[in-house]
């Protein structure tokens, strides 16, 4: 999702530039091989040199809030936030305040840390955009999401593992 996204912002003209794990690539410095490049740089060059900040991964105990206060503080004061990644990436406490304080200049949320609540602060705060957790509302997507439903009972009521267990 993640290239796809940095695709799309190269195509506006943007330069883009990914941190974290992905695929290993022969040339870890170049994410893709057609123009646009992406650049793989460390988190804290991105959270320090990005205009937007969009962040596309998976829930784990490494990613539980990686966009900490500690993070927010290393952004630009002119950075955007956007998360439609999972909700807990990010602190939203820590963002409400970094909003507050004027860190950093806006975000845009698709997703939530106790959704379905959102944190008071931020429905109060007016430079943040909330979205109802519609990034994968896409009709390729919903019927991928059906099938894989489906395969997973198939398995599970055929004494098989799920395809995609959930812890």
């Amino acid at each position: 999702i993640g290239r796809a996204v940095g695709e799309r912002a190269a195509a506006f003209g943007m330069e883009v530039v990914a941190a974290g794990r992905g695929p290993a690539h022969p040339q870890p410095e170049r994410l893709s091989e057609e123009p646009p490049r992406m650049r793989r740089v460390t988190l804290d060059e991105l959270l320090v040199t990005s205009d937007v900040v969009s962040l596309h991964v998976p829930l784990s105990a490494a990613t539980r809030h990686l966009i900490d206060r500690r993070a927010l503080a290393r952004m630009k004061r002119t950075a955007l936030l956007i998360n439609a990644a999972r909700g807990p990436v990010v602190d939203e406490a820590a963002l409400a305040w970094a909003l507050r304080e004027r860190l950093i200049a806006g975000a845009a949320l698709d997703v939530y840390e106790r959704e379905p609540a959102v944190e008071r602060e931020l429905l109060e705060l007016e430079q943040v955009v909330l979205a109802p957790h519609l990034g994968s509302a896409t009709r390729d997507t919903r019927t991928a999401m059906a099938e894989l439903a489906a395969a997973n009972a198939v398995a599970v009521l055929g004494g098989q593992p799920p395809l995609t267990p959930v812890a």
